[in-house]
């Protein structure tokens, strides 16, 4: 049975002080970059044309944000990753990155807050009197 040492490296494999070892040429792999597109460039414009007029139309589309599936007037098609696009009553968004989705997130609960509509849920008054 053999040992499973290695054996002694014989004196011309070696390489003396003056040569150089062959190194492969320095070659940069280039990953390719992912669009890059300004995430308020064609949400504003869909929020102007497509934005809730009641606290129900709020909440629809934030679930439908939410979970990407369709619900009353908003619709999801083309789910792909983060992509999907976005079916308003008027006009399609395509949401390319979690980070445009983020930002029509915070652009609806801005505009809940300008309406005073908390939680995409309507403010009732206490039945108990």
């Amino acid at each position: 049975m053999q040992d499973n040492a290695t054996p002694d490296l014989e004196a011309n494999t070696l390489l003396a002080d003056n040569q150089r070892a062959w190194l492969p040429p320095n070659t940069r792999t280039l990953k390719p970059k992912a669009p890059k597109f300004p995430p308020d460039e064609d949400i504003n414009l869909w929020l102007k044309h497509n934005a809730p007029r009641s606290f129900e139309q709020l909440a629809d589309i934030r679930y439908v944000l939410y979970h990407r599936c369709t619900r009353n007037s908003f619709a999801v098609g083309q789910v792909s990753g983060d992509q999907f696009s976005l079916i308003g009553p008027y006009s399609t968004l395509f949401v390319i990155s979690e980070t445009a989705r983020r930002y029509l997130l915070w652009k609806l609960r801005l505009l809940g807050r300008k309406q005073q509509w908390i939680s995409a849920l309507p403010r009732t008054k206490n039945p108990r009197i």
